[in-house]
């Protein structure tokens, strides 16, 4: 971002989802600001004995995102809170979201407080903001349908 442009135009890839995808034994995200659900799931990648473990960490970065040290912990946890960065595992091949978030809080209230986003126009926020919610939702749409996978025997 500077005077030659306005920084990525792409939407980021989903790699945990990609890395699913190729049916590794247990994939999850997790963040800095909810520890208890980060060293749960370290436990368990510890425990696959047979294959590759990944996990995506999210860990808000004052400087690059441009937010005051102090605000690491709320930072991390808007992420979470408004659904930008869900908390999920998938252990194999069944997909559960570890905090689920039933009421996500406005995405403004996560990128609002951070420096990163403030060049943006409107427009861009507008598709900035439908992201999580589609995002969210094929996460949803694949743990009811490895959840029923894993119940129903004729599946």
């Amino acid at each position: 971002m500077g005077k030659r442009g306005i920084g990525k135009k792409q939407r980021s890839k989903n790699l945990p989802l990609i890395m699913a995808a190729h049916e590794i034994p247990y994939v999850a995200t997790a963040c800095m600001s909810y520890p208890h659900d980060f060293e749960r799931k370290l436990w368990k990648a510890l425990g696959v004995e047979d294959g590759l473990v990944y996990i995506h960490l999210l860990s808000p970065c004052p400087t690059g995102w441009r937010f005051p040290p102090e605000k690491a912990i709320e930072i991390g946890r808007l992420a979470v809170e408004t659904n930008f960065f869900p908390l999920w595992e998938v252990e194999r091949g069944l997909y559960r979201f570890t905090v689920e978030i039933k009421k996500p809080k406005p995405l403004e209230e996560f990128l609002g407080k951070m420096g990163k986003y403030s060049h943006l126009s409107r427009r861009q926020l507008q598709e900035i903001k439908g992201v999580p919610g589609k995002r969210y939702a094929t996460l949803d749409n694949l743990g009811r349908s490895s959840e029923k996978a894993h119940c129903d025997p004729r599946i």
